[in-house]
């Protein structure tokens, strides 16, 4: 038995059309394969309290629905600042690999038939008005 071509098992689509999603979807794959470190939560800035203070910085985040703040130095809040950028671009890019994949799951992939709209709604009898 010999293997069949990945792209002829979506035959519900033009050739052209699956290429077009593929091709988004590995361009959008090789976004996720360029990024640095990833990090959820923010970085706040804290202005000093008293004149001659220190400015403090510190990273927030949740953690099984509780609130987890840790000590940053200037330096760690910077690489922080730059992981939770990273973090939201590949959370925007897995949605968009997420829309890719459905679209070509839901036209490529043979689905149930669907019934004309007008024949799918049974007409149901009119209730009769009190006093009638």
């Amino acid at each position: 038995m010999k293997q069949q071509d990945k792209s002829s098992e979506h035959t519900h689509f033009p050739a052209s059309r699956f290429r077009q999603l593929r091709g988004a979807y590995r361009r959008l794959e090789k976004l996720l394969a360029q990024q640095p470190w990833l990090v959820q939560g923010s970085v706040n800035v804290v202005a000093p309290k008293t004149p001659g203070g220190n400015t403090t910085y510190t990273w927030t985040r949740k953690v099984r629905a509780k609130t987890v703040t840790v000590a940053l130095s200037e330096a760690q809040a910077e690489a922080f600042r730059a992981a939770i950028a990273a973090n939201r671009q590949v959370e925007e890019t897995l949605a968009r690999l997420r829309e890719v994949s459905q679209t070509a799951l839901l036209e490529g992939v043979p689905g149930v038939s669907r019934r004309p709209a007008n024949s799918a709604r049974k007409r149901r009898p009119q209730p009769v008005p009190k006093g009638a």
